[in-house]
């Protein structure tokens, strides 16, 4: 580096300046160093903003290259001056040991799904109902086959990049995220807030994966590129990351410090002007018929793209609109996702046979000749029940139509009636179960049959691998594999009995050496600490999936208060309805169930919900906002408020206590002074959280 400081005095300083001097001198030699990094790393970040995003090359390789080796060449010999949103660390730095985890401040919901033109009308109508005077206009962006992600930068500078998750809690896979190029380090422009969260999609163009999968072996190949790209951004090591070619859109910001914005597509021209991509097929419309032509145009279009999607996302402009409208369950009423329908092909239903699920259902599904459908070999498929068996007239020797539902679960549409021979076989499910012999029953008004034997082999069997899963109790070192050894060694008879396994027990096992069977231990005893609502879904309840056992949880917070709950009471839960609260207070009669949750309870598993309850100035008091603030986000003040021991409400009633108005109030409004609740104004609110700040 000597090269770049020629034309110093070195005689002149030898003979001349004192150690002080001497000192000011290497001090601004050192600044000069700092100011050449800096140089070098905007002409990298702004050339490969003109590559990856705007597609006009400003340097050739070999400039490119010559900037970059210098770049790691100072960092080489002064890491001090190392940063990790240095160019350089695209590359990725070394392997990530643990994975932390991320609480996303503002949730990342989920979307609800349309599947025809009636569906998408009818989420208009339900948007409409809400705000009758408002007229909508939409932003139609095409739904990226990828990996959720939420970046958060702080004064413009990127600090974490989080997957999604369940919604609230996702895993923080900063140095990963660093190495896809089209996210940027640090953002562009003048307009920077301090704090902004963008939201958006990484994903792997389809030319990647299949190069990525011909270089895989053939028991590691990747079914598709989303898989693709969730694998390669989950690699421990980023520098395995750096090389799979991954890429970005931006959709949304999460939240935003100190900015007003007043419509999404304003939001995504902000991005734009950040530098991040945005996908250049987005578009506005101003009524449903545009956005069916636009969902109609890319059903036809999408296998031209290079990337895949698999629907598109229509969102409602207006921000206000949106706030208005809100939330049910985990999905915003102001956007939907237009699904499209899966890929298509025949072949030839070779069987039928059953399997017994974790509640005893009887489920039949297909032996199909295999068939490959986008890249993927499929030999079997669900046929749902007896009845949709019935309903769609298959039988055994039909040619069929195969799909790939949500493009993952394969299922069997329909017979190719046109290709019978008449050596078919119409199908009759089974009076007994294959697996223990009990004679199957059928629930008036319900397609589904059951084996109703606690004791069945394959019901335990399927219950045990449930209670392991990720969404349940994440026992990970606990695969199907060992359930079935477990199980078929007589171990495990109860979910209960996990927590009484012994490492003689464990070693006694086929295949299994002492630290596997530590490892297991260990992930069982971690398992005491899962959250209830996990628990919950663990239990093997019959129509309990993740989101009610949430929704159940935070409404009764522990077993026992939800054990005590009528029918009544549980159904009248938002979100569970009358076939989900039935089923479980049916279980909760049941005294088998009941010894088994006092099992759990006795072997230190966590029953209830871990709240914090805050005792502040504000406790008792509830809150709503409306409209939009003006010094602060809706999600910053409503943090406040429950900092300070508030409640924020979900709707308004005459039990609020306080509705903070802000610019262009909606509905809640006027329902607010017609129950005669109190309305302030943000003025009001802002003296509120000053006055006890200082407390």
């Amino acid at each position: 580096m000597s090269d770049v400081y020629e034309g110093q005095e070195e005689p002149e300083l030898k003979n001349s300046t004192t150690p002080s001097a001497l000192r000011q001198e290497e001090g601004s030699e050192e600044e000069r160093l700092e100011t050449h990094v800096a140089q070098l790393r905007h002409q990298i970040e702004e050339a490969n903003y003109q590559y990856y995003i705007k597609d006009n090359p400003t340097l050739t390789d070999a400039e490119y290259d010559q900037l970059m080796i210098e770049l790691q060449t100072i960092e080489h010999e002064h890491p001090e001056l190392q940063t990790p949103d240095s160019p350089t660390q695209r590359v990725g730095t070394g392997p990530v040991q643990d994975v932390p985890q991320h609480r996303h401040p503002l949730p990342m919901l989920s979307l609800a799904n349309a599947r025809s033109e009636q569906e998408l009308r009818d989420w208009h109508k339900r948007a409409q109902n809400i705000l009758p005077d408002a007229t909508f206009s939409y932003v139609c962006e095409l739904k990226i086959d990828g990996l959720a992600m939420a970046l958060t930068y702080g004064k413009g500078r990127l600090q974490i990049g989080a997957s999604r998750g369940d919604g609230l809690v996702g895993e923080d896979w900063t140095p990963n995220v660093r190495t896809v190029r089209t996210i940027p380090q640090k953002l562009r422009g003048d307009n920077i807030p301090s704090k902004v969260e963008v939201r958006g999609e990484i994903y792997m163009p389809i030319q990647s994966f299949e190069k990525l999968n011909e270089e895989m072996s053939d028991d590691r190949l990747f079914a598709n590129p989303r898989n693709a790209a969730a694998g390669s951004l989950r690699q421990k090591d980023p520098r395995i990351t750096s090389t799979r070619n991954l890429s970005f859109f931006g959709y949304q910001i999460g939240y935003v410090d100190g900015m007003r914005i007043n419509s999404h597509w304003e939001t995504l021209e902000l991005l734009r002007q950040w530098g991040f991509p945005v996908n250049p097929h987005v578009q506005q419309a101003s009524t449903l018929e545009e956005v069916m032509d636009y969902c109609k145009k890319w059903e036809k279009e999408r296998f031209n793209l290079p990337y895949e999607i698999d629907g598109v996302v229509i969102k409602i402009n207006d921000l206000a609109h949106q706030e208005e409208l809100g939330t049910v369950a985990r999905d915003p009423r102001w956007a939907i996702a237009f699904k499209y329908p899966p890929i298509q092909v025949a072949t030839q239903l070779l069987d039928i046979r059953v399997n017994v699920g974790r509640t005893g259902s009887i489920n039949p599904w297909a032996v199909l000749e295999p068939i490959n459908i986008r890249g993927v070999t499929v030999s079997r498929a669900s046929l749902h029940n007896e009845g949709d068996i019935q309903r769609k007239d298959l039988r055994i020797g039909d040619w069929v139509l195969v799909q790939r539902a949500g493009e993952v679960i394969p299922q069997v549409v329909k017979p190719v009636l046109e290709r019978r021979s008449g050596k078919e076989e119409v199908y009759r499910l089974p009076d007994q179960c294959p697996f223990c012999q009990t004679p199957i029953i059928r629930i008036p008004d319900q397609a589904m049959a059951y084996c109703p034997n606690k004791e069945c082999p394959e019901r335990i069997l399927q219950s045990v691998i449930h209670f392991v899963s990720k969404g349940a109790m994440d026992i990970e070192t606990i695969g199907e594999k060992m359930s079935k050894q477990l199980v078929d060694a007589g171990y495990i008879k109860s979910l209960s009995d996990f927590y009484h396994l012994t490492e003689e027990q464990l070693l006694a096992l086929e295949g299994v050496k002492k630290k596997s069977a530590d490892n297991m231990l260990a992930a069982i005893e971690a398992s005491k600490k899962r959250p209830f609502w996990h628990i919950l879904f663990g239990l093997n309840i019959r129509y309990i999936g993740e989101k009610s056992a949430q929704l159940l949880a935070t409404a009764f917070g522990d077993i026992d208060s939800l054990a005590h709950a009528s029918a009544e009471e549980i159904i009248k839960v938002p979100g569970v309805g009358p076939e989900i609260g039935q089923s479980v207070y049916n279980w909760l009669q049941d005294t088998d169930n009941l010894a088994l949750i006092d099992r759990l309870r006795a072997a230190g598993l966590t029953l209830k919900e871990d709240r914090v309850e805050i005792n502040g100035p504000l406790t008792g008091q509830s809150f709503l906002i409306t409209g939009r603030l003006q010094a602060m986000t809706r999600a910053a003040a409503e943090e406040e408020i429950t900092l300070l021991g508030g409640k924020i409400a979900t709707g308004v009633s005459k039990a609020l206590n306080h509705l903070i108005v802000g610019e262009d109030p909606g509905s809640k409004l006027a329902k607010a002074q017609k129950a005669g609740v109190p309305t302030h104004d943000e003025e009001w609110l802002i003296d509120l959280l000053k006055q006890h700040r200082e407390d």
